[in-house]
């Protein structure tokens, strides 16, 4: 009887822990708060371009990204924010201030050590590669201190 007591306790306790885990997603890594930023430029139908992307990953579980683009002069700066979470080695960015980060609705980004790869569709990257830009990897600028 108490043996079924126990393994009941522990499987109820490893299905509250999976259900914490799915709604939101694993503990933040020590390593990988801090700031990551893409630089691509190029010319495009004769026009000049550049951009950049500079994205701060908080210890809290929050981000702003900053968003600066140069077309034949023309600029543009953007600045957004949000909530993030990390499941399986991938960042997930959720904007407009949720509470929560819903995985199917928000950008992904995989983690390769001090970088982070955007998660595109392979039309996305076949559009950067006529471009003339790199693939969309954010590399670390900045490490966030302990």
């Amino acid at each position: 009887m108490r043996t079924s007591f126990v393994a009941g306790s522990l499987l109820l306790t490893s299905l509250a822990l999976a259900a914490c885990r799915t709604a939101e997603g694993d503990p933040i890594p020590r390593s990988l708060p801090g700031v990551y930023e893409y630089d691509a430029e190029g010319r495009a139908f004769g026009h000049p371009w550049e951009f950049h992307v500079a994205l701060e990953l908080r210890r809290d579980g929050r981000y702003e990204m900053i968003t600066e683009a140069n077309i034949d002069g023309d600029r543009d700066r953007d600045v957004d924010s949000g909530r993030y979470m990390v499941r399986d080695g991938v960042v997930f960015l959720s904007r407009n201030g949720a509470q929560r980060v819903n995985p199917d609705d928000a950008h992904q980004l995989d983690i390769r050590g001090d970088s982070l790869r955007a998660d595109m569709p392979w039309i996305a990257n076949a559009a950067l590669r006529l471009a003339g830009a790199s693939k969309p990897i954010l590399v670390r600028r900045d490490r966030i201190g302990d």
